[in-house]
């Protein structure tokens, strides 16, 4: 058990976690493209790290990156947390489910539930505390997400085969 807490793998995504995380809290005002990307980024690396190296303390850490990420960004606490433990707890209950799939679904998958993820923070954000949803932002995040997605799963399955 811990072994699997422990393999290279787990380390380089948490690793990638971590990365992007700094770099997407960390507002570079003439470079907000990497922002965006570091946050898409981060994004996916959570969703796949839900649905190929579920472990209970990926609940723990999501609960931690929720926090810092609305402590951050938002400056209350609700929008990513609780839609990181919402997604957390969803993988958890239909993960049999889901892995029965071929990969090319599974990728289908993978974005229905980042862009999902995105659209859910947004509102709960705006629901909560009246945050506005900048429209703009919002779309150069998917555009983002569309442009990475591809070269981010070849590069996780290179780090799989590590």
């Amino acid at each position: 058990m811990l072994s699997k807490l422990l393999s290279s793998q787990i380390i380089i995504y948490h690793c990638i976690l971590f990365f992007s995380f700094s770099l997407s809290v960390n507002y570079f005002l003439n470079l907000e493209i990497i922002n965006y990307l570091a946050y898409v980024c981060f994004h996916l690396t959570l969703i796949y790290l839900f649905f190929y190296f579920f472990h209970f303390a990926l609940i723990f850490i999501t609960f931690l990156y929720g926090i810092f990420f609305d402590i951050f960004l938002v400056d209350n606490l609700s929008p990513h947390l609780i839609t990181f433990l919402i997604f957390v707890i969803l993988f958890y209950f239909t993960k049999k489910y889901l892995l029965n799939l071929s990969s090319s679904k599974i990728s289908y998958i993978i974005i229905i539930f980042t862009l999902l993820m995105f659209a859910s923070e947004a509102l709960i954000a705006n629901l909560l505390f009246n945050y506005p949803i900048n429209y703009e932002n919002f779309l150069w995040i998917f555009i983002i997400f569309i442009i990475i997605f591809y070269p981010t799963l070849v590069l996780f399955s290179k780090i799989d085969k590590f």
